[in-house]
């Protein structure tokens, strides 16, 4: 793809995102990571030496301030900064609640082109994936099949967005919170008025988010998408 003139948008995590960095760096040619902490704060560590390579030869993004860890609540904000870059997104293998699923679905919200690559039936690390192709995404084998979507005049397909029901009942603090939503409370300044609360509630309006309750918009405002019990549209179960 690099060596195309594409560049590969992902977040340095171990296995696909890593390779993807790494073959567009030997091509050479141009990428960009986008890391769930502070752009100084690189995750996972042991990934340091790509990191110094990234920012010597390509360029490194994050929505947090300096110095900010990498918590689990950031990753979601992070794929879906990874979406709103990429022109397309190529899941290569993804388990059944693997990250790449989000970053599919934010790219399934945005109307861009979605694609997977199949894997074995029998393994847990295609769960993902092979359901991703179920829902509509595109089927890729090859560098040349993501090329073709890519340049593609509308020939590439964004997932088709399926209801799927939500499951599990709400605990009472995040019942509490996710009215505080509806209510207007749509944002983070709105919802929490110390750090620490800040903190919290950026905790549980990612579970709500993962659980398929709410939706983060750009510009950071937080919408309630369903119910307890009611059917929400999303493009992978959470």
């Amino acid at each position: 793809l690099s060596a195309a003139g594409v560049p590969v948008v992902s977040g340095m995590a171990l296995g696909v995102d890593s390779a993807a960095h790494a073959g567009a760096l030997s091509a050479p040619g141009a990428t960009v990571t986008v890391l769930a902490g502070g752009a100084d704060v690189p995750y996972p560590a042991s990934k340091r030496r790509l990191y110094r390579e990234l920012l010597a030869r390509g360029a490194v993004v994050s929505e947090m301030p300096p110095g900010f860890g990498a918590f689990r609540w950031c990753f979601p904000a992070r794929n879906r900064l990874i979406a709103g870059l990429a022109r397309i997104s190529v899941v290569v293998e993804a388990a059944a609640r693997s990250g790449s699923l989000i970053t599919a679905d934010f790219a399934a919200e945005l109307g861009r082109p979605v694609a997977a690559v199949p894997g074995q039936v029998t393994s847990s690390l295609a769960v993902g994936s092979n359901e991703l192709l179920q829902a509509g995404a595109a089927l890729v084998t090859s560098s040349a099949d993501v090329l073709d979507l890519l340049f593609s005049h509308g020939g590439g397909t964004a997932l088709e967005r399926t209801p799927v029901a939500t499951a599990e009942p709400l605990e009472p603090h995040l019942r509490a919170l996710l009215e505080a939503v509806e209510q207007g409370g749509g944002s983070l300044a709105r919802l929490a008025a110390t750090p620490e609360a800040a903190r919290v509630a950026l905790q549980d309006l990612t579970e709500l988010e993962l659980r398929g309750f709410i939706r983060r918009e750009f510009g950071g405002r937080y919408v309630r998408t369903a119910r307890e019990g009611e059917p929400y549209a999303t493009s992978r179960e959470s």
